[in-house]
C-alpha cells in the first residue's frame, strides 16, 4: 500500500475463487455456488464505479453459470437422465427468465420424464412472460415443441401392475439405469434416419427387464426431437387379427402432415384395412377385397403410406410384444424392413424371450432381422446391486451412503435384478406400510414391522407370481413337467437325474432342458440345470398340488440313489434325506439322515449336524430307531463339548421368500417426526 494504491501482496481465497476453479475442473462442484447473489446487497456510497464494476462482474460470472448449467442439463439429455436435466433446465431458467433454450431444454426434460402436464405448463408461463416483458411470441421452433408435446396422448408405456391399488402409491420411477450403452444406440438410430438411413432395431430381453420402458423413453425423445411416432403391439397370436399391430401403428398417422402424399391408388389399396382413410379423404376409390394375389399391392400400399409420411419428417415405427404377432404382420414387417432400408424410417420392435417358440413366425422374423445390415440388436440384462441400490438413492431421496445399501442387497436378491420385480416389491412395501415417505424432503423412511403391523416378512407380491403362471400357462405339457421337477429340487439338477425322473433318454432331457434354457426358464452352469429365477421356482412349486410335490421329492430321493455310485453316494446324503423326508420314504430320511450327520459332524460342523438328527429323529421309527438317534445325539454333544448347540436349518431360505423388516435400513423416522404413509399420515410410537 501506498500513498495512491492498494493491492494483494498473494491470490486470496473466496467463494469467487473456488467457484472459477471449480467451473474448470468440476462443473457440478461450480454449479452449487450461489452465483446470482454475488455481492447482493452490498454498496459503497459515492463509489459510482464500484457499483458499475459488481455489475459488469455479476454479468460475467452468471454468464459463465448459466453455460454450465446449460452444459449439465444438455450431459444429463444426453445420458436420458431427464429429472436431472429439468433440475439444472429449472435453475438456468430462473437465472434469466427469457431464454429460450432454458425454456426449451426444461420442456423436453419435464416431457421425457412423463411429466407432459409440467411440460405444458411451463411452456404457457414461459409464453406470458414472454408477451408481458418483451411483448414477443416464442419462436416457432418452441411452439413446434409445445405442439407435439400437447398432441401426444397416446405414449403412456407405464402398465398398472400391482394389485395393491386401493390406496394411491408413490411415484416410483427412476432415471434409465444402467441403460447407457442401449440409449446411445437408440439415438444414434435417429441420427441416422435424419441422414436417410433406415433402421431397424430389435430390444429383446426376458419378461419386465425394461424393454418397454426403454423403447418408451426413447419414442418421446424421438417426439420431442420432432419425429413422427407410430406404434402397435402385439397380442396372443392364437387369438389375434392380421396386421393388427402395424394397423394401430397406421391409426397415429391419419393426422400426420406427409400422409395426403401418398398416391391415392395406393391409400385405396390401405382402404380395406384402414377405414378411416375413406374419411379423410372422401374421393378415395375402393380396393377390390384382399385376397392372396393381391397381398403384395396391400403390403406396397402400407410401404407407400409410410414413405409419404417419413418424406415429411423422420417416422419411428414401434412394435411391442413383437412375438405375439401373427405370420401375416411377419409377413408384412418383414417387407417393409426391405422398403425402408433407404429412407427416413426406423423400425423398432420389442421381443420378449421368455415366450418365444423356435418355430413361432416372430422367431423366424427376428433371426432375419438379425441378418440385416441395417440392424441393431438391443439386449437388456437384468440390473446389478449396485444398479438396483443406484434406482432406490434416486427415487428414495436417500442421503447417507450408508443407509439402505443392504435394502438394496436384499431387493437385489429377492428380483435377481428383474426392474418389475423391484418396482413391485416396492409397491408391496408400501402398500403395507413397511416404508414410508417424510413430506417435508421426501426422504424413505423404515417404519419397521410393530408399526405397522405386518407380517414376520414380505413376500413377493401376487402380481410378480401371476405374470410368471400366465407365461406358465403357455408352455407345452412336456416342458412344463420338466420344469416341475427342476423348481422342485431346488438346486441345480443333472441330465442323467432328470432322464431317471421322467423315464427318457438322458438326450431326450437335455433336449427339452434346453428348450426351456432357450426360453429363460432354466439356466444352465456346468452341465446341470437350475431355474433361472427363484420367482420362477416359487410360481411352479404353487401350481402342483400337494399329492405331486411329494411323489415328485419320492422320485427325485429314488432317482438319487439309482444314479449315485456307492462311493460317491455320501455326497448327496442330504439331499436324498432332505426329498425322502418329504417324499414320506421314512427309511431312506432316516438312514440318509444319520449318514449327512456323521459327515458334518467330521468337518466339525456341529449345529447342521444336529439338525440332521432332528430330522433323522422326526422319521425314526419307536424302539431301535429312536434309541440310535438319542445315543447319536448324545456322542455329538460330547463331541461339542458344550450343552445342545442350535440347531442350523436343513437348507438356506431361498431368496424368492422374500423382505424382512431388518431388511429395510433406511433411516427410522424420529417418534415425534411425521411420516407420510400411503394413503395416510403415520406417527410411530416412541420406543
Amino acid at each position: 500500500m501506498d500513498r495512491t494504491t492498494v493491492e494483494l501482496r498473494g491470490p486470496i481465497d473466496c467463494d469467487v475463487t473456488r467457484f472459477l476453479a471449480a467451473a474448470q475442473s468440476n462443473p457440478r462442484e461450480a454449479a452449487a455456488f450461489d452465483v446470482p447473489r454475488f455481492l447482493a446487497g452490498f454498496a459503497v456510497r459515492r463509489a459510482p464505479a464500484f457499483d458499475e464494476w459488481v455489475t459488469a462482474k455479476r454479468r460475467a460470472l452468471l454468464q459463465l453459470f448459466v453455460t454450465l448449467l446449460g452444459a449439465l442439463a444438455r450431459e444429463a439429455i444426453a445420458r436420458s437422465h431427464w429429472r436431472e436435466a429439468a433440475a439444472w433446465a429449472e435453475r438456468w431458467l430462473a437465472c434469466e427468465p427469457l431464454s429460450e433454450e432454458a425454456a426449451r431444454l426444461a420442456i423436453e426434460a419435464l416431457y421425457l420424464a412423463g411429466d407432459r402436464g409440467a411440460a405444458l405448463e411451463r411452456f404457457r408461463e414461459y409464453r406470458e412472460r414472454r408477451a408481458r416483458e418483451l411483448r414477443s411470441p416464442p419462436s416457432i421452433a418452441l411452439q413446434q415443441l409445445f405442439d407435439r408435446v400437447e398432441n401426444d396422448g397416446g405414449l403412456d408405456f407405464e402398465r398398472a401392475s400391482s394389485v395393491e391399488v386401493a390406496t394411491p402409491l408413490p411415484p416410483l420411477q427412476a432415471s434409465l439405469v444402467a441403460r447407457e450403452i442401449e440409449w446411445r444406440q437408440l439415438v444414434e438410430v435417429l441420427r441416422a434416419v435424419r441422414r436417410g438411413t433406415g433402421r431397424v432395431v430389435l430390444i429383446e430381453g426376458e419378461a419386465g427387464v425394461g424393454k418397454t420402458r426403454l423403447a418408451g423413453e426413447f419414442l418421446r425423445f424421438a417426439l420431442a426431437d420432432g419425429a413422427t411416432v407410430l406404434q402397435g403391439r402385439g397380442y396372443d397370436a392364437k387369438t389375434g387379427i392380421p396386421y393388427d399391430p402395424v394397423v394401430q401403428a397406421l391409426r397415429g398417422a391419419l393426422q400426420a402432415p406427409g400422409l395426403a402424399g401418398t398416391a391415392p391408388e395406393w391409400l385405396g389399396e390401405v382402404t380395406p384395412l384402414l377405414p378411416e382413410l375413406a374419411q379423410r379423404f372422401p374421393g378415395l376409390a375402393e380396393a377390390a377385397p384382399a385376397d392372396a394375389s393381391q397381398r403384395r399391392r396391400l403390403f406396397e400400399g402400407i410401404a407407400q403410406l409410410l414413405l409419404a409420411v417419413a418424406a415429411e419428417r423422420p417416422t419411428v415405427l414401434f412394435i411391442d410384444d413383437l412375438q405375439w404377432c401373427d405370420s401375416e404382420t411377419c409377413a408384412l414387417v418383414h417387407f417393409l424392413i426391405r422398403r425402408f432400408e433407404r429412407s427416413h424410417v426406423a423400425l423398432v420392435a420389442a421381443l420378449n424371450l421368455g415366450d418365444l417358440e423356435r418355430s413361432a413366425p416372430s422367431a423366424r422374423l427376428a433371426r432375419a432381422l438379425r441378418t440385416q445390415a441395417h440392424a441393431a440388436v438391443v439386449t437388456l440384462r437384468p440390473l446389478s446391486e449396485a444398479d438396483v441400490w443406484a434406482m432406490i438413492r434416486e427415487m428414495g431421496h436417500v442421503k447417507t451412503l450408508a443407509g439402505g445399501r443392504r435394502f438394496a442387497k436384499r431387493l437385489h436378491q429377492v428380483s435377481d435384478g428383474n426392474p418389475f420385480h423391484v418396482i413391485e416389491l416396492l409397491k408391496a412395501l408400501f402398500a403395507r406400510r413397511l416404508l414410508a415417505i417424510k413430506p417435508a424432503t421426501g426422504e424413505w423412511v423404515a417404519v419397521g414391522a410393530t408399526s405397522a403391523g405386518t407380517d414376520r416378512w414380505l413376500e413377493m407380491p401376487p402380481t410378480v407370481r401371476d405374470a410368471v403362471r400366465e407365461r406358465l400357462a403357455d408352455l407345452p405339457y412336456e416342458l412344463r413337467d420338466l420344469l416341475a421337477t427342476v423348481a422342485v429340487a431346488g438346486h441345480r439338477i443333472r441330465t442323467d437325474l432328470l432322464s431317471h425322473v421322467h423315464g427318457m433318454s438322458r438326450l431326450r432331457a437335455a433336449a427339452l432342458a434346453d428348450a426351456l434354457v432357450e426360453r429363460h426358464w432354466l439356466a444352465e452352469e456346468d452341465g446341470r440345470y437350475r431355474c433361472a429365477h427363484p420367482v420362477i421356482a416359487e410360481a411352479v412349486r404353487d401350481e402342483l398340488t400337494p399329492s405331486r410335490r411329494r411323489e415328485l421329492h419320492r422320485a427325485i430321493a429314488l432317482s438319487l440313489e439309482a444314479v449315485t455310485s456307492p462311493a460317491k453316494i455320501g455326497d448327496v446324503a442330504g439331499e436324498i434325506a432332505h426329498h425322502a423326508e418329504r417324499g414320506e420314504e421314512r427309511t431312506m430320511a432316516y438312514r440318509y439322515a444319520l449318514v449327512e450327520s456323521e459327515t458334518a459332524a467330521a468337518r466339525h460342523a456341529f449345529s447342521e449336524a444336529l439338525s440332521w438328527l432332528n430330522l433323522a429323529s422326526s422319521v425314526a421309527q419307536p424302539g431301535v430307531e429312536v434309541d440310535t438317534v438319542k445315543r447319536s445325539k448324545a456322542d455329538l454333544l460330547k463331541l461339542a463339548g458344550c450343552a445342545e448347540p442350535h440347531a442350523a436349518p436343513l437348507r438356506a431360505a431361498t431368496s424368492a421368500r422374500g423382505v424382512e423388516p431388518e431388511d429395510v435400513d433406511l433411516p427410522a423416522p424420529e417418534w415425534s417426526e411425521q411420516v407420510e404413509g400411503v394413503g395416510a399420515r403415520v406417527v410411530p410410537e416412541p420406543s
